[in-house]
């Protein structure tokens, strides 16, 4: 596939898998040695999140690689790292990097913003105040 075709691939696994849910299709998109380790991890962050839609802000591509910038909106209606849930709406941020070969994505890196996550949940507590990092100064 070429670069656009890539960019194309990866809208429609966010689209049919994350936002639409279905996982049975996730299959056609993956493959390589994490498969069932990806559908895992979808089902079980949709058992803590039925209701999650992905909005891509940003679908960068280069040869057998596509970026994407995700805003992840959802409502906490099941446990989630091992707390009970919380009926909390969410949003936060997501970058991942898809590697596709042979029209499957054969890895992904990920990193979300896990810590606003969990402050949203109040799970965790909130360290409080502004910090300007340039300057090093914090309220």
């Amino acid at each position: 596939m070429n670069i656009q075709e890539n960019k194309e691939f990866i809208r429609r696994y966010n689209e049919e898998i994350w936002n639409g849910h279905d996982l049975e299709k996730a299959r056609e998109y993956l493959g390589g040695d994490h498969i069932d380790e990806s559908i895992e991890h979808v089902r079980q962050f949709l058992a803590a999140f039925p209701d999650v839609q992905v909005t891509i802000e940003d679908l960068i591509a280069d040869g057998d690689k596509v970026v994407v910038r995700l805003l992840v909106s959802a409502t906490n209606k099941g446990p989630f790292a091992g707390q009970p849930p919380t009926g909390k709406k969410v949003e936060f941020r997501s970058f991942r990097i898809y590697q596709i070969s042979g029209g499957k994505i054969i890895d992904t890196w990920a990193m979300q913003d896990r810590l606003g996550l969990m402050e949203q949940l109040g799970l965790v507590q909130s360290a409080g105040g502004n910090v300007n990092w340039a300057a090093g100064e914090q309220d």
